[in-house]
């Protein structure tokens, strides 16, 4: 049954990581973008839908693109029990913002990491939101 369980386990990871690696954010082309040159049609058509677009004071836009994809961490070494690779889940936000003509003027980027370092293989740790029966 252990085995089922982690071909299911590595199914959903790999499933997770070819639907969100078409969504990647390439830095390079957000560079290639010229201030007061690139239009939002441009940057639409190079990058695609934005995932949430707000209006500034001024007139201008602010465009967020979000992607999240997972590695593998560290030397690549199973999670205790299992024969799936510790991971981490890597969330980068790329924020595009655009004058009042709709023209580029500058981003910004920023990353968050989250590992999996403490699931299953901390089992015997209790976490703060972990339950406790009484007596142990």
């Amino acid at each position: 049954m252990n085995k089922v369980v982690a071909a299911a386990l590595a199914a959903v990871l790999l499933a997770g990581c070819a639907t969100t690696a078409q969504h990647k954010i390439d830095p390079n082309t957000v560079a290639s973008f010229q201030p007061g040159v690139t239009t939002t049609a441009q940057v639409q058509t190079a990058l695609g839908q934005p995932f949430l677009v707000s209006h500034t004071a001024d007139g201008g836009q602010q465009w967020q693109y979000v992607e999240k994809h997972q590695e593998v961490a560290g030397d690549g070494t199973p999670t205790t029990g299992s024969k799936v690779p510790k991971y981490v889940e890597k969330t980068v936000s790329t924020v595009l913002v655009f004058n009042q003509s709709g023209h580029f003027v500058r981003s910004s980027s920023s990353a968050k990491s989250k590992d999996n370092n403490k699931w299953p293989g901390d089992l015997g740790h209790l976490g703060g939101g972990d339950v406790q029966r009484q007596g142990q």
